[in-house]
Order: structure tokens, then sequence, then C-alpha cells
């Protein structure tokens, strides 16, 4: 059964678990949600220890894993088995668990994890048939505010509008970025509850907020210079090549919402609304605008595609991937 990641939340809010699980796509955040939720419902709170077990595809063959699931869960209805990077276990490792996929087992619940799968391989569609597949697809920008409060209400805090914009601003559309920076906010607050925009700005390491902001503005810019040194300080601060190449693609989306909205002659809030950016930020986007035109927007929608298809695909070093599209895109 293919489903999605709702499909999965409204399953399990109805205490429904399936003895196999196939789990894969490009937002960790929520996959490391899901597979706490099925955990908790499967264990409970008690004898976790005897009955949870977590493999990694590049370390553990697949007999061991068998072994693992084919054995009786200890004073419990069922054992939970996971398999991390399950895209790195090797064809006969697959031929080992092929009974498990064949016949699962009702006094475990398997879940494979893989940021990637090959659909063509016999082991991906037995599971299609027998078990319950999950793709945990990068959400869409507009679902991304959402899913900020969503995050906020976890850690117990509330955002106003306008710190909700300011942290998407700041942070990106990463989940599992926007809940390390609100776990950090939640600290800061004490026993505040409500985020507002200076909270924000004091609470988000100021290290990263410098450098996106650096590195935004320099592509905004043209600068391409100033771009592959930002690049090169963030990717050295901690940010992954995929959450780079995002936030640059985000930037760029803002630009031509603002692109659109002034030549529909909006400004102020209007436009704000319009580029979903808080007001104050609004200036430097307009003024940025100016170097972009909607075929160089256009080629850099394009180049962002072809980079984020190499980053995922390509054996060559990320950040080269990287600094090739500042290049492309700042001499455009």
């Amino acid at each position: 059964m293919s489903w999605t990641p709702q499909t999965l939340e409204s399953s399990i809010r109805r205490e429904e678990i399936h003895p196999l699980y196939l789990f894969h796509g490009d937002e960790t955040f929520l996959i490391d949600e899901a597979l706490a939720e099925l955990e908790a419902l499967a264990l409970g709170d008690g004898l976790r220890d005897f009955n949870f077990n977590v493999f990694y595809g590049d370390e553990a063959d697949g007999a061991r894993i068998r072994d693992a699931a084919e054995t009786l869960p200890m004073m419990a209805a069922q054992r939970v088995i996971v398999v991390k990077e399950a895209q790195d276990l090797s064809d006969a490792d697959w031929n080992s668990l092929w009974p498990l996929l064949d016949e699962p087992i009702d006094s475990c619940v398997l879940v494979f994890v893989a940021t990637k799968i090959d659909k063509r391989k016999k082991h991906f569609k037995r599971a299609l048939e027998t078990g319950v597949v999950v793709e945990f697809k990068r959400l869409f920008e507009n679902q991304v505010p959402d899913w900020i409060a969503r995050i906020a209400d976890k850690h117990g805090v509330k955002m106003s509008r306008d710190a909700l914009a300011l942290l998407h601003q700041m942070v990106g559309s990463n989940l599992t970025d926007i809940n390390m920076e609100m776990w950090k906010l939640a600290s800061f607050l004490g026993d505040r509850k409500q985020v507002g925009v200076d909270d924000v700005l004091k609470a988000v390491s100021r290290v990263r907020i410098e450098s996106v902001f650096d590195l935004t503005d320099a592509i905004g810019g043209n600068d391409r210079a100033r771009a592959l040194t930002c690049l090169a300080n963030l990717l050295d601060n901690g940010q992954n090549e995929v959450g780079a190449l995002a936030l640059v693609s985000r930037h760029v989306r803002i630009l031509k919402l603002v692109n659109e909205g002034l030549r529909e002659g909006l400004s102020g809030q209007r436009l704000s609304a319009r580029a979903g950016v808080p007001p104050f930020f609004l200036k430097r986007y307009v003024e940025q605008s100016r170097h972009w035109s909607a075929p160089k927007i256009d080629r850099t929608f394009r180049a962002l595609l072809d980079t984020d298809r190499a980053l995922k695909s390509s054996p060559v070093a990320s950040h080269i991937w990287l600094e090739n599209f500042v290049v492309q895109t700042c001499s455009a």
C-alpha cells in the first residue's frame, strides 16, 4: 500500500499497526516523528530495552535483522525493528530479508527507512504489496509555516505571525533545523510562552543568521565573489548542501513574487503579504529585484533544479555543484 504521511498519521491515531513499513524521502524530521509515534503505540512505556532494535544498512547484514525480527517479544505483543539507511542494504541482504517482506510477522513491527529507493527492485514492489510504503517529500514552501506553528506547539510556545515569518526567513524550510531553533527559543523564553520578533532575533544562532542572509543577499545582488565566500562560511558552520540550496531557492522564489507584485502595483503591507516576508525585510527584496528579470529567474529555477538533482545523484563533491550554481547564477 502506498500512503501519504497524512494517511499514516490518521492510522496511528486510530491505533492501527501494520507489521511492515517502508519510509523513504528527504524530510527526515517527519520520518523521525512517525517512527517515534509508531514506537510509542507498539511498545507503550514498558520493556522498550527488550523489544526495540535499530540497525543501519551499511553495518548490519540481512541475516542479523531477520533473526531479530523473528525473535519473540518479551512480555509484550510486538517487537519493533527499525532499519535505517536501508538503501545501503545489498541485494544479498534483501534476499535474506525476503521472507519478512513476503509474509510479514504479526509479532514484529518492521520499519525500513531510506533516503532514496530503487522502485524497480523486487523488494520495493513486494513491500508495496504486503506492507505500508510512505514517501516523506520535502515540503512545499507554503506548507512550512503551519509546520513551524506545530513544532512551536510541541515545544509549548506560541509565535506571533511576524515572529513565525522571521524564523522561516532566518532558518529556511528544513524542519530539523527549525525544531532545533525552536528548542533554543523555548529555553530562551523560560516561563514565557509567547514568541515575538525580538526573541527570534536574540535566540537564533547569530552566526547562522549572518551566514544565511549574507549568502542570499550576495546572490540576490549578483555578487559572485561574495556569494562564494558566504557559501563556504555557511557550509563551515554546519549547513548541509541540500539545505543551503533550499534557502537560496526560497530567496529566488520571494524575488519572483516581489517582481510580480511590483508589476501589479502593490507596495507596503500588500506587497509584503504577497511575497510572504515580514515588512522589515521587504526593502532589501525590492532593491534586489532590480537585478532579477523574469528570464533570469526562469534560468535560475532551472539551475536550482539541475543542482538539486546533482546533489542527490552525482558522485562529485556536493560543494562543487553549489559553487557551480553560484558561478552560473551570478554571471547571468
